[in-house]
């Protein structure tokens, strides 16, 4: 079953249901009106053995990142659970297409032992839309024999940042997932889809682990009309 939420600006997770004292939304009311991350989740349809996270939705998927060494995965998360997905909005702003990277998924990816040819992965295909009706997928190629597609999310840690500091969003700074529109030859989107690639998993924790959705270039829907 699809469970919609409504719009929640940031302003709304940081007095309803979210602890403010929280690391990933410290600092955000400071830097609210420019912040870079999905404001709403559209749907949630969750998989088999999803679970963990559930009870702190939509707030825990909504705002920034909780930053943190690429040595260890975050708890701010929700499990999408085996092929569960989720479909996030930044309200009346578009992702558009930029110099290099548009957009950043964070999972809760991390290198085992503390080795960057190790990370621990739970992959998921990320698609986009400018309605939410038609999507385009990044394709992603979840059995490739060496090393992690980067067409796939799910597989590149987090880094640490300060949160207000960085706007716009810089790849190269924040970890996670970064996809270019140039991949799939548009040039604005309105949601972004995320869908589980796994075939098994733990009971309430199975599956793609998703923190926050962040895009580098953001602009008002009004300005692009």
């Amino acid at each position: 079953m699809i469970r919609s939420f409504l719009c929640l600006a940031l302003l709304s997770i940081l007095s309803c249901g979210a602890d403010p004292s929280t690391e990933n939304l410290a600092g955000v009311g400071a830097c609210l009106e420019d912040s870079p991350y999905a404001i709403e989740v559209i749907s949630f349809e969750p998989g088999t053995y999803s679970g963990y996270g559930d009870s702190e939705m939509p707030d825990v998927v909504l705002g920034p990142p909780l930053s943190g060494p690429p040595t260890s995965g975050s708890l701010d998360v929700v499990s999408l659970g085996v092929g569960g997905e989720i479909i996030l909005g930044f309200g009346e702003r578009v992702i558009v297409n930029g110099e290099g990277p548009d957009l950043i998924i964070w999972e809760n990816a991390f290198w085992l032992g503390g080795n960057p040819e190790t990370p621990f992965a739970e992959l998921g295909e990320v698609a986009v839309s400018v309605d939410g009706e038609e999507w385009l997928s990044f394709p992603c190629d979840p059995l490739k024999e060496e090393g992690y597609d980067p067409g796939c999310a799910g597989w590149r840690p987090r880094a640490e940042f300060e949160v207000c500091a960085l706007i716009p969003l810089d790849p190269s700074m924040t970890g996670g997932d970064s996809f270019d529109l140039d991949d799939l030859g548009i040039d604005e989107v309105r949601y972004v889809r995320i869908r589980d690639l796994s075939e098994s998993g733990a009971s309430n924790s199975a599956g793609f682990d998703l923190d926050a959705v962040g895009a580098v270039y953001l602009e008002s829907a009004s300005q692009l009309d």
